[in-house]
């Protein structure tokens, strides 16, 4: 079914490895945040990103199983999808919730960005799972399409994440902090 297909699944398994990794860094440079915040945010913003590389992680492993059937792809891409989409209605919940009345309310695009375009991925996947179901040829192109998607949409949220939280906050009292 993935003839010609090994190399691709390889490398998009092994770019969702490293985004995991990476994402180990970030969270290393939270040292200075609260832990309040952190556990916060970490529920809308972190969590759907260890989700998006982790369900590609998945998906990769499950097209280089040797033999795999389609049907089989097909449940195992339909779960991926429903695991996906719900989590994706939560998060756009959650940012939703925090953007009213909250003077550090999230950007704009976190909504969009973190949300609704993965949710929109993920039930595209839940196609290509019936795709797969119905032994339909156009599911393997398909399946790739959506993975790389999710992985660009991933590699923007961790950027995002880094510049979020890269620079060190200011720090409110005078003569504290860097140069003080």
């Amino acid at each position: 079914m993935f003839e010609g297909w090994g190399e691709f699944y390889l490398l998009t398994g092994t770019a969702a490895s490293v985004l995991i990794g990476l994402l180990f860094v970030v969270v290393t440079l939270m040292q200075d945040r609260p832990r309040s915040s952190v556990l916060s945010g970490s529920r809308l913003y972190m969590g759907p990103v260890v989700l998006h590389v982790s369900m590609v992680l998945v998906l990769s492993a499950a097209a280089l199983a040797p033999q795999i059937t389609s049907r089989a792809l097909a449940v195992i891409a339909g779960a991926v999808a429903i695991t996906g989409a719900v989590r994706g209605c939560f998060v756009i919940a959650g940012i939703m919730r925090r953007s009213r009345g909250e003077a550090d309310a999230p950007h704009w695009s976190d909504v969009w960005c973190y949300g609704v375009i993965p949710t929109l991925f993920y039930l595209l996947l839940a196609v290509v799972a019936a795709g797969f179901w119905g032994e339909g040829a156009w599911a393997v192109d398909a399946l790739a399409g959506v993975m790389i998607a999710l992985l660009l949409i991933t590699i923007r949220n961790e950027w995002d994440l880094v510049i979020w939280l890269a620079p060190k906050p200011d720090s409110k009292e005078p003569g504290v902090g860097p140069g003080a």
